[in-house]
């Protein structure tokens, strides 16, 4: 019974010492958050066939200002690039997608506007996309990220290519 007792203790001092260390992580994390500064205005055009990809890249990046625009196919997105009645800034494309694949999509967007920062992601490796021959011929230029990525590495990547570009 009186190590029970002793048992119980224990486990609350260090349940209380994980909270506190915790709290602690925390708020060094959202420090660390607020001087990483991915915020923009910008148009962002996101393309990929994965519904709950899209959505969960427009919810971070509209946490950080940014006006988000999407596609769930590369042919949609070659639409929505015409018809836009403001500026596109910068494309986010998948580079795996049904009928037109992101590179192929992203040429015909660069021989409308030539100068628009693409950034490229995939759930494939690194090394299976960055190897192919489309994908090295048409966009070796632009940044190539894995999904899944943090909001940090996301925001890092949009707003370097961002600034490249003023």
């Amino acid at each position: 019974m009186e190590d029970e007792e002793k048992t119980k203790k224990d486990l609350i001092s260090e349940l209380n010492a994980l909270r506190k260390e915790y709290t602690q992580l925390k708020a060094s994390l959202s420090k660390n958050q607020e001087s990483q500064n991915f915020s923009g205005t910008e148009t962002i055009l996101i393309v990929d066939d994965n519904k709950q990809t899209r959505e969960t890249i427009r919810a971070m990046l509209e946490k950080c200002g940014y006006n988000i625009i999407d596609a769930d196919s590369s042919l949609k997105a070659i639409e929505i690039f015409k018809s836009c009645d403001k500026p596109v800034h910068l494309v986010l494309a998948d580079v795996v997608m049904p009928e037109i694949n992101g590179p192929e999509m992203v040429k015909k967007l660069l021989d409308m506007q030539s100068e628009i920062p693409v950034v490229f992601m995939s759930g494939y490796a690194a090394g299976d996309i960055i190897h192919d021959d489309v994908f090295k011929v048409l966009c070796s230029h632009a940044p190539f990220i894995e999904k899944p990525f943090t909001f940090d590495e996301i925001g890092l990547v949009i707003r370097q290519q961002l600034d490249r570009k003023a």
